[in-house]
């Protein structure tokens, strides 16, 4: 039997036998207790000293929590975390963009988030610029991420303006060079730079503008091997529900104001956390 086949089996043994199954827990799949993959993408993932968190993450363990479903989370890179969707070793995968490949192989939910690519500037610059068109025309510097694909206008502006762009190499030295003045904007997405900010104590030095360069929406992903199609729509209708509610909101913005990863910080595993996610892990060599 194929190593695939196996797995489910495995992990719906270990749910069942170790934890208590609430009442809802026969309609989730793998026997109650679902598995998302996470790497280090801050505020949506957060993986630290093997553990993780983010703001993904306590989205969907409160639509878990409504279906009567659990959740194990494993730090996994992207590529091998992509495999075990294909092959069913793992369920989720979060914040995603919809693609003609994925969809051979994933479910999708309903829009999670719109993923908003912004100007950050200095705090005394905020209200200056109205969009990447105005900001360019003013003969100001912009500071990207070499390599990193950004949308909206400005591969357009890009190719017009060249001599007014300068590249680093991570978003760290691009939020360094906008604070020594170097550069006079960066341009990046609005929760991940805000949750780079906070971490480098720049808070009160560095805001986001309202000028929208890009905005598409981001998803959900469930393995099309591992979870029905009818999970995945009950799993959306209440992920529609807290966005109508307000709930969504609540949780989103702590992370929108740079205080998610703070407030998530305290959080203490239980031993029986521990041991599941141990048990897990094991499945991934």
């Amino acid at each position: 039997m194929h190593r695939a086949a196996i797995i489910p089996a495995i992990v719906m043994g270990f749910a069942i036998g170790l934890v208590p199954i609430p009442a809802a827990s026969e309609e989730c799949p793998r026997g109650g207790t679902l598995i998302a993959g996470a790497g280090d993408y801050r505020p949506y993932n957060i993986v630290e000293d093997g553990e993780v968190r983010g703001m993904d993450f306590e989205v969907i363990e409160t639509i878990l929590g409504k279906l009567g479903c659990d959740l194990v989370k494993v730090p996994l890179p992207w590529t091998r975390h992509l495999n075990a969707l294909r092959n069913g070793t793992v369920d989720i995968a979060t914040p995603v963009t919809k693609t003609p490949e994925r969809e051979a192989f994933a479910h999708f939910s309903a829009p999670y988030i719109q993923a908003d690519e912004v100007l950050f500037v200095r705090a005394e610059n905020v209200d200056t610029y109205e969009s990447l068109g105005d900001f360019f025309q003013n003969d100001k510097r912009l500071g990207v991420v070499r390599d990193y694909a950004y949308g909206g206008s400005f591969p357009a502006l890009s190719e017009a303006y060249p001599h007014l762009i300068e590249m680093t190499d991570s978003l760290e030295l691009n939020l360094k060079q906008l604070e020594l003045g170097r550069v006079d904007a960066i341009l990046g997405e609005t929760y991940v730079v805000t949750s780079e900010i906070q971490s480098l104590g720049l808070s009160e030095v560095i805001k986001a503008t309202n000028a929208i360069v890009a905005s598409e929406p981001n998803y959900i992903m469930f393995s099309k091997k591992s979870v029905p199609t009818d999970f995945v729509a009950a799993f959306s209708k209440e992920l529609e529900i807290m966005q109508e509610s307000g709930e969504f909101d609540r949780i989103t913005a702590r992370y929108k104001d740079g205080e998610g990863a703070i407030n998530l910080s305290d959080r203490v595993l239980s031993r029986t956390d521990h041991l599941r996610r141990r048990q897990v892990l094991n499945l991934f060599p």
